[in-house]
């Protein structure tokens, strides 16, 4: 019976619920907040905590995005273990100007999320959060009523205040069977057109990348959404967008098959419809990946540069839109450790900022400018996909 649960509902997701006459969109807006370039030429690195020392026996999975004044705002989720009944999301704000975070506020555990959604809540996790291009920010995340990850749904939280005040709770009915299997993990782009679109990820029976388009309403709700999926790669999860030129996205994958290879795709039309997506040159040994656009047009990634295990945290860079990639400088390495779930924005100083799992126990921030990045090693000759 569990089986044949299990199957259809990853069937039914499968299937796409788009309807025939809907478009593309004709092409992407900048994200509030988004850089521009200063003359920096010194290299800078700078490393900071997003959590205190004392926060969670285990924290995991921290998201960050530019706010309209300027500042940071990261998300993540603790408690005692990963899915565990007391984890709760977290925020922190790192003021414009400022070196250190503000203490981490509590903005929902699975008690606060029973009570808005009117449902039980087993456990949450992912989240990610964003600006619209009004200002309104965005938290979508994660929550489980059934099962493990693979039972989860998709909630929107926004805030009219840069993230000090939230609104109740909102789920999204992705799937028609039950509702199951919907993960997020990673930034989205914005359309002209006022639309959001949020790379998710299906995790029941069968693993593949999503895009999830959101249309906001005029008071800060959600007027309409839709999922489209990706040509059908098995294994394939949590999706990074990179907004090239023109009408051109790239994605890059984190790799859950035997192969165990960073995956990229492309698309024409503004991340509506997707290539195959195919092996890159980079291992990935089953772990998250985020890239980003840099201002001088080259693609930044960051990655467990691995054929197994997360001992490791490095960048990359491409300066021909994801074909090919050039090592760049290591974040951390240590025997039987873990650095993990890396996140990317760029500042409105055109810092870049990146936040990371670190061994589990806290959320790192390394900040740098191109100079710093600049400096990394040449490494070997870049490899054609």
């Amino acid at each position: 019976m569990l089986a044949g649960l299990t199957i259809g509902a990853a069937l039914i997701a499968g299937s796409d619920p788009s309807v025939e006459n809907e478009t593309a969109p004709e092409h992407l807006s900048p994200a509030a907040g988004a850089a521009v370039a200063v003359g920096e030429h010194a290299p800078l690195r700078r490393e900071t905590w997003v959590t205190p020392p004392v926060h969670a026996a285990s924290v995991h999975g921290s998201a960050i995005c530019n706010l309209p004044s300027g500042d940071l705002l990261a998300v993540w989720y603790g408690g005692t273990r990963e899915g565990a009944a007391d984890v709760a999301l977290y925020t922190s704000r790192l003021a414009a100007g400022r070196r250190e975070w503000s203490q981490p506020t509590m903005v929902v555990d699975r008690a606060v999320a029973a009570t808005e959604l009117d449902r039980a809540v087993k456990k949450v996790g992912n989240a990610v959060v964003f600006p619209d291009r009004n200002g309104l920010v965005w938290m979508v995340y994660v929550s489980v009523s059934m099962g493990g990850w693979s039972g989860s749904s998709l909630n929107v939280k926004t805030s009219r205040d840069e993230g000090r005040t939230w609104s109740e709770s909102r789920r999204l009915t992705l799937n028609p069977f039950l509702n199951l299997s919907t993960l997020v993990r990673n930034k989205p782009i914005l359309a002209a057109d006022g639309r959001i679109g949020l790379p998710v990820y299906h995790e029941l029976a069968f693993k593949f990348p999503q895009m999830l388009w959101l249309t906001p309403g005029p008071d800060g709700s959600v007027k309409e959404y839709r999922v489209r999926n990706l040509p059908d790669k098995n294994g394939l999860i949590q999706p990074s967008i990179v907004p090239l030129d023109g009408d051109r996205v790239l994605m890059v994958l984190r790799d859950r098959s035997p192969e165990r290879r960073m995956r990229a795709a492309y698309s024409e039309d503004n991340g509506w419809t997707w290539s195959e997506p195919v092996p890159t040159s980079l291992p990935n040994p089953d772990s998250a990946v985020d890239g980003l656009r840099l201002r001088d047009g080259r693609i930044l990634i960051v990655y467990n540069h691995a054929a197994s295990g997360r001992e490791n945290l490095r960048l990359a860079m491409s300066a021909d839109a994801g074909r090919t990639w050039r090592p760049g400088p290591l974040i951390e390495a240590a025997v039987s450790k873990e650095y993990s779930y890396p996140f990317l924005v760029e500042g409105a100083d055109g810092r870049i900022h990146l936040t990371y799992t670190w061994e589990r126990k806290r959320i790192k921030h390394v900040e740098f400018n191109l100079a710093w990045l600049d400096r990394g090693p040449a490494g070997r000759e870049a490899v054609a996909q």
